[in-house]
């Protein structure tokens, strides 16, 4: 028999708590909600970038700019369609770039990568 005194484990160190009106983690799960909610819907990439908690968000704002961007080509897509045998042939070849682009934003935005889009991202790198 050996005196071994059972010693308890030290107690688990918890995290020191956020402060308060910190933006919350980039990437998290209502982040890449409004992101990919933003490249569907041009409002909500406006109310993204307006909204207290993640107006300062990097990832939010990166998706959100871009997903604007894609909103404001849609409606000069359908100002092009009024254009007699140009728009007729050009408009729905935007029409389905600006489609495809929304569609890969919104699988980045879900996957959590901070994604240049070509072009857009060009044009609205200053406001991000």
């Amino acid at each position: 028999m050996t005196d071994e005194t059972p010693s308890t484990p030290p107690a688990p160190q918890t995290p020191p708590p956020a402060p308060q009106g910190q933006p919350p983690a980039s990437g998290g799960d209502t982040a890449k909600l409004l992101a990919v909610f933003g490249y569907l819907t041009g409002i909500v990439a406006l109310i993204a970038i307006l909204i207290e908690p993640y107006k300062d968000d990097k990832f939010v704002r990166h998706h959100a700019m871009q997903a604007l961007a894609l909103a404001v080509a849609w409606i000069l897509d359908s100002v092009i369609y009024a254009i007699p045998v140009l728009g007729w042939i050009a408009g729905p070849i935007i029409s389905i770039a600006l489609l495809v682009f929304a569609i890969m934003g919104a699988v980045k935005a879900w996957q959590g990568e901070m994604w240049e889009m070509p072009v857009v991202y060009g044009v609205v790198k200053q406001y991000i």
